[in-house]
């Protein structure tokens, strides 16, 4: 990472909830929304420079509420962080003290630790998908048809060059990826069920859609989290790579995935994870053991998904990652839109802080915690 001028001490930390409307509603075997919901953490030192990070509220995956992340970024989190100078240590400091401050609660540790890393690009005056070690600035994305939902659905996704087809759902998933596929021959669709398949589903509907003709680039999270050995039958049944996001939270769980030979990707996302160095570390260790790399998010706004982007265009920069979350609740004419010819373009302002611009606006009710209090 990059070197960082002489900084100030942080002097307060600030939360604040982040409610955006989607343009279209997001339905997954896990659950249906129609905004994006979660905690925008801010952290401002003693010369008045800012940083930002996001949480994401996932009742369904992380565990984490509103009130949990707010409670967790202004108690444990931010006994960690007041009166600290980022610049006296590494920038692993930040993400390894977070981690030991609590058990669990990626997000808020997520949103805490990039707000660190903003403030520490910002005094390397470079933007954070450089000052974590990338050298592009934009990463190719697909994105999402929802469950029980049709390619379109009266919105253009025509820019993206790559869909992925939620399904669980609905008996007639089979048939619906099939039509979809049909919509655009020759092109690798990717499905993903969100842990909503048993076994004996997962494997008649690989099954029925390869007797389709359907080319499946991959099959994500067919079964539940903890069913590795399943996910290792239908890898050896099929062959069909197989992704596993909700089974990988940490490197924990990355090792027990290896050991069980379960999948073939590992989608890492900085809420599961904790953060963009934990996401480094899962990324090393799956590239030791010859899995391949993808960066997802949740439903979040711009300034969560620049965080996985910078992640993504530092790890795995050639691959086609799952970054569509802000598309849904950023209005599609907009021409300063981040998405662009189906990639997630990254700003090359010093820090992150110019994503927080486009989605935070200034009448926002902030909660605060001072060095000190």
């Amino acid at each position: 990472m990059g070197a960082v001028e002489p900084m100030a001490r942080i002097v307060e930390v600030a939360t604040a909830r982040l409610v955006r409307k989607l343009h279209t509603p997001f339905v997954t075997a896990l659950r249906r929304t129609s905004e994006v919901v979660s905690v925008a953490v801010r952290l401002t030192d003693a010369d008045g420079r800012v940083g930002f990070g996001e949480g994401p509220q996932v009742w369904r995956v992380t565990g984490e509420s509103l009130a949990s992340i707010e409670a967790c970024a202004l108690g444990p989190l931010a006994d960690v962080l007041l009166g600290w100078d980022p610049g006296t240590e590494p920038a692993s400091y930040a993400a390894d003290a977070l981690a030991r401050a609590v058990v669990g609660n990626g997000g808020a540790r997520s949103a805490s630790e990039t707000a660190v890393l903003d403030l520490l690009a910002q005094g390397a005056q470079l933007p954070l998908v450089r000052f974590v070690g990338a050298t592009t600035l934009s990463v190719a994305t697909d994105v999402t048809i929802a469950a029980q939902g049709d390619f379109g659905d009266g919105v253009d996704a025509s820019q993206f060059g790559q869909v992925k087809i939620k399904v669980g759902l609905d008996p007639a998933d089979v048939d619906r990826v099939i039509r979809i596929s049909q919509q655009s021959p020759g092109r690798p669709v990717r499905i993903d069920a969100n842990q909503a398949w048993d076994l004996e589903t997962a494997s008649t509907s690989i099954e029925a859609l390869l007797a389709a003709g359907v080319t499946l680039e991959f099959v994500e999270q067919p079964l539940p989290a903890w069913e590795l050995a399943g996910h290792a039958e239908l890898r050896r049944r099929w062959g069909v790579p197989i992704v596993l996001d909700e089974s990988v939270f940490t490197i924990h769980d990355l090792h027990r995935a290896i050991a069980a030979d379960s999948g073939d990707i590992v989608n890492i996302k900085l809420a599961k994870c904790g953060g963009i160095h934990a996401g480094l570390a899962i990324a090393h260790e799956a590239t030791e053991a010859g899995l391949g790399l993808m960066v997802g998010s949740m439903m979040e706004s711009e300034l969560g998904v620049s965080a996985a982007a910078a992640l993504a265009a530092t790890i795995s920069p050639d691959a086609v990652h799952d970054l569509d979350a802000a598309w849904w609740s950023i209005d599609t004419t907009d021409t300063g839109s981040p998405y662009r010819a189906g990639r997630f373009v990254l700003d090359p302002s010093p820090g992150s802080t110019h994503a927080a611009g486009r989605v935070i606006p200034d009448t926002l009710a902030w909660s605060r915690r001072a060095q000190g209090q």
